[in-house]
């Protein structure tokens, strides 16, 4: 009887501690977190994209901040040949919309003092050699790639030229960032990757 006792108990207190975790996100955390939702046009034309049902005009070579919720919308752009299809915003709603299937790279953006150039190893992106220090960059076309960051790695953020150390490792911190694809190699020419 007290084995089902202690059972109970230690449910009770795992459904506790789940039920305090999801409302600190929801008061705390939530709040906090300033991400956007971009619209992004790398093309040379501007073009019109319905989401929901709503039109947005996005000009060329730019990108429209929009307001989406998570979960399932509706997405097409004529001018760009999208038809009518899902566009899932999974887990958050913050990142890049991508109705031109453009290529756009996901990298880990490193902040240090110290010279590590021995650690980077080289990976090659598209045909040309570069290099990273925490794996290889992600070259996707997505109708939609998130901001892992949640607001600190999107296409409308610039680049922090002086980023704290992480608590975990005294070496170095990095930001995961969004690059169009043009972007990223010029950021690598900068930056010597």
């Amino acid at each position: 009887m007290a084995q089902i006792a202690g059972k109970r108990f230690i449910g009770l207190l795992l459904v506790l501690v789940l039920i305090g975790c999801y409302t600190g996100y929801e008061l705390l955390l939530k709040p906090t977190l300033n991400g956007s939702t971009l619209i992004d046009n790398p093309t040379g034309r501007d073009i019109t994209v319905t989401i929901d049902q709503q039109p947005h005009m996005v000009p060329a070579q730019s990108f429209l901040r929009i307001t989406l919720a998570e979960g399932m919308h509706s997405i097409s752009c004529e001018a760009l040949g999208l038809q009518p299809q899902e566009l899932n915003l999974e887990l958050t709603s913050y990142g890049v919309i991508n109705p031109s299937k453009s290529k756009y790279v996901i990298y880990n953006t490193i902040y240090t003092k110290k010279n590590l150039s021995s650690r980077y190893k080289p990976y090659a992106v598209e045909g040309r050699e570069v290099y990273s220090l925490l794996g290889e960059p992600e070259v996707t076309n997505a109708l939609f790639i998130p901001d892992r960051t949640l607001g600190r790695g999107n296409l409308d953020v610039a680049a922090p030229s002086v980023k704290s150390y992480q608590q975990v490792n005294q070496d170095y911190a990095y930001l995961t960032r969004i690059f169009r694809l043009h972007d990223f190699f010029e950021y690598c020419n900068q930056h010597n990757l």
